[in-house]
């Protein structure tokens, strides 16, 4: 049995060992004592005392002079702790000078004659474990304040690295959170109100509005030290920013409700403009009454819009905008949990609920805007995708009509060039072809002229064939191909034929139908040239000319230096039909002939948008047949 007493002994001495080397925890202070004092100075030792319960709050007159406070709180600690020690004041409003056992920890700014302060953020504040003392510590506060309403709770004691965990939380929730509620309704406000710019919608305009609200809001809980005086008008700026977004909210719920009469925004508007109105009339005095009565009818008025738009969705039987409704309701449940907070009727809580439920209504509010907007992207995407499948099957169609349409106006033109090689045969070829039956017929032509007629009509074919072949509408590959069938004839008659083709572009591209009657000119110069002339050459000059901006002008002279034409074969039958075809195209024709020196035909043509290309190489001749005939004039003027 002794044995055994010894070993429970062991391992109770063991166990109060262990107890006592692990570190205290933090102690949550419940009680402070009062007592005023002059501004700086350290309480009386007579001074009285009075005892409150925490969280402590007091309030003074707005206007009135800096008042001098020490507060003095107690903590008892069974033995001195080994490692550092801390005080937090998470709710000390006018903060102060803080002393341990009669030494001083740390300073936090207060009241004076030129400065307002009122801390919203917690302070942390370390204790040098010597300071510290078996049983009772204690720890006094000498602050100032002004007028306004002012608190003390919170305070903890503990080991500084247990203290500074819950330090961190605290500033997260009275600092950090409202910068984040305060920078996302900045973003909000600026990007709703550039889409309001852009498209005059009234649900978009209320979602600006909020979160402006919500920035001034946030703004009143980051300004904690204003000049003196200032403090009036940031109470100002707290109430216009809750009874702005009060009424927004309200404004939200009734459009939802379908009540969206001048009257039920007027309402709503008036009563929350009656604690800014008031706050200013009294100078700030009935800022207390204000939190007690005026904050309570803002709550309540969203309230009633909520319950508004509940029954009326209900009672249209219309799906309910789930999203905002509960954003909503939470909203309202953290404005009475923080109003019984501010009244002291809950205990003082870490963070302010609606610091986190704000930001949240208002991405609730914005979730409609935004799922409109996907809604309007969708439908225009298919829109467009309706819009590119029209247009494919218009460009289809189009192509198909113009398919048509080239191929109508290629089955026209080869209608009209059947009509015109049937026309010109006809003209041309058929009647030669006639006539000169009939004559065989009469036993009028000797062999030799049948022959020469056959070899006329053969090269009036070939002829028609140049000039009507597809595509060709080059007059300098057709007047080539005459020549090529003219020069055997020219030599075998002994007659040297000179071809003067300088300065001409690389092609000449002409109206079609203008070639043949061209060509048909040319011929019929060279071939009463070859019949009747009696020269010993015979020259064919083109050349084109132009004047200012004129279009340019085409001239082919045919010239040789023969016996000229008797003044009755001028106005002979053959030269009428070539003038005939010259001014059929536009053209002219001119005939200068002198007896004995030769004759010039001289065809005029004016070029058109058909008039390209490049300049050729000159070409080389030999005869000047047309000076000639420009002397003898002259020797017989």
């Amino acid at each position: 049995m002794r044995t055994l007493r010894k070993l429970l002994t062991l391992l109770a001495a063991a166990a109060a060992a262990l107890i006592l080397s692990l570190p205290a925890s933090a102690t949550t202070l419940r009680s402070v004592d009062w007592t005023p004092t002059e501004v700086g100075a350290l309480p009386a030792e007579d001074a009285q005392w009075q005892a409150y319960d925490l969280p402590l709050r007091w309030t003074a007159r707005p206007g009135e002079a800096v008042r001098g406070l020490t507060l003095r709180l107690r903590t008892t600690l069974e033995a001195p702790p080994t490692q550092a020690w801390a005080v937090l004041l998470s709710h000390a409003s006018t903060g102060g000078r803080v002393s341990v056992n009669g030494r001083m920890v740390g300073e936090i700014r207060t009241a004076d004659a030129a400065t307002e302060v009122r801390w919203r953020r917690p302070h942390l504040l370390a204790i040098d474990p010597e300071l510290l003392l078996a049983g009772e510590n204690t720890i006094l506060i000498q602050t100032a304040y002004r007028g306004g309403v002012h608190v003390l709770a919170g305070v903890e004691v503990g080991p500084l690295a247990e203290i500074s965990r819950e330090y961190e939380l605290r500033y997260f929730a009275s600092t950090i959170l409202p910068w984040i509620g305060g920078t996302l309704a900045a973003c909000f406000t600026l990007l709703f109100a550039l889409l309001w710019l852009r498209r005059h919608d009234p649900t978009i305009a209320l979602v600006a509005l909020a979160s402006a609200f919500w920035v001034l809001r946030s703004a009143f809980f980051l300004i904690e030290t204003v000049p003196a005086g200032g403090q009036m008008w940031l109470d100002l700026l707290f109430y216009v920013a809750n009874g702005g977004f009060a009424v927004v909210m309200t404004l939200v719920l009734l459009r939802l409700a379908g009540r969206t009469s001048a009257r039920a925004a007027w309402m709503p508007a008036l009563y929350a403009a009656i604690g800014p109105a008031l706050l200013i009339a009294t100078g700030g005095h009935a800022a207390p009454h204000l939190d007690l009565l005026w904050v309570p009818g803002l709550i309540g008025m969203v309230a009633i819009g909520l319950l508004y738009a509940l029954l009326s969705r209900v009672r249209k039987h219309e799906s309910l905008q789930i999203v905002v409704i509960t954003a909503i309701t939470v909203a309202i449940a953290a404005a009475i949990y923080d109003y019984g907070v501010a009244q002291g009727w809950l205990p003082e809580a870490t963070m302010l609920a609606l610091q986190w439920a704000g930001p949240l209504l208002l991405a609730a509010l914005a979730t409609p805007v935004v799922d409109r907007f996907v809604r309007v992207l969708r439908e225009a995407e298919g829109a467009r995708g309706d819009l590119e499948s029209r247009v494919r099957e218009r460009e289809q169609m189009l192509k198909r009509n113009y398919e048509r349409l080239r191929e109508g106006e290629r089955l026209q033109a080869t209608a009209a060039e059947r009509q015109r090689i049937m026309q010109d045969m006809h003209d041309g070829l058929g009647t030669q072809l006639v006539s000169s039956l009939l004559l065989v017929e009469r036993g009028a032509l000797t062999q030799a002229q049948v022959a020469q007629i056959l070899r006329e009509s053969i090269d009036d074919m070939r002829l028609a064939i140049d000039a009507l072949a597809q595509g060709n509408s080059d007059l300098l590959a057709a007047l080539g191909n005459l020549r090529y069938r003219m020069e055997p004839r020219f030599r075998a008659a002994g007659i040297e034929l000179i071809w003067d083709a300088r300065d001409m572009p690389e092609e000449l591209n002409i109206n079609p139908d203008h070639v043949l009657p061209i060509l048909r000119i040319v011929q019929e110069s060279l071939t009463n040239a070859l019949k009747h002339s009696s020269a010993r050459a015979v020259s064919v000059a083109l050349q084109v000319t132009q004047a200012g901006d004129e279009a340019p002008l085409l001239q082919i002279r045919v010239t040789d230096n023969g016996k000229g034409i008797a003044g009755e074969r001028v106005g002979g039958r053959g030269l009428m039909n070539m003038r005939s075809r010259a001014n059929k195209i536009g053209g002219t024709l001119t005939l200068e002939s002198v007896s004995g020196a030769g004759t010039r035909v001289k065809f005029t043509y004016r070029l058109s948008e058909y008039h390209t290309g490049l300049t050729r190489s000159p070409t080389q001749l030999g005869l000047n047949t047309e000076a000639i005939i420009e002397r003898f004039r002259e020797g017989n003027g």
